[in-house]
């Protein structure tokens, strides 16, 4: 098994910042301009423009919002199955292509929830336009088709959680823990 020693608090207080500055950028180069598009709209309507322009201009400020907080926090409490088979709904209905998911419902059943959430945002993480087949084994290896940007954060977040990770140029493989394994 490929279990590593668990990140020191320092390199995890370092991958959190990173993962913060991501998100800060995230939101200023979405959510952010949306809702300027939006202000604008709004003082048109002020001078006279057609306030479908506004309702439309704030309707996607919303949806661009939603979108990133259900990014940082999937609905449901259903485990890694659901919350897998949601994003790729979510990629679909965003007009891109959906997740090509073969897991073993045993292996995603008996992950602890900190292992269920690593597994999940690895998947988020390696998401990119073309379309992404994900594997779950008997074995809890969850195998990507393809590598993961940022492998410095993505090793330490598997090291919290008792977890190997291995980066390929055209594969990803995070070894979850054994219960008995675990931090």
């Amino acid at each position: 098994m490929l279990l590593a020693a668990p990140a020191s608090p320092a390199d995890l207080l370092a991958a959190a910042d990173t993962e913060l500055d991501a998100l800060a950028d995230r939101l200023h180069d979405g959510v952010l301009q949306a809702l300027v598009v939006a202000r604008y709209a709004c003082d048109a309507v002020v001078r006279g423009a057609d306030p479908a322009l506004a309702r439309d201009a704030v309707q996607d400020a919303l949806v661009a919002l939603r979108r990133e907080v259900w990014l940082l926090r999937p609905r449901g409490d259903d485990g890694l199955v659901a919350a897998l088979g949601d994003l790729s709904a979510q990629l679909v209905a965003a007009g891109r292509p959906g997740l090509r998911l073969e897991l073993d419902l045993d292996a995603a059943a008996a992950l602890s929830p900190a292992c269920t959430a690593a597994a999940y945002r690895l998947v988020q993480a390696a998401v990119s336009d073309g379309p992404l087949h994900v594997r779950l084994t008997r074995e809890r290896a969850l195998v990507l088709d393809a590598p993961v940007p940022d492998a410095g954060t993505w090793t330490l977040r598997a090291r919290a959680v008792g977890a190997a990770l291995r980066i390929d140029p055209d594969q990803t493989l995070l070894q979850l823990p054994d219960d008995e394994d675990r931090p």
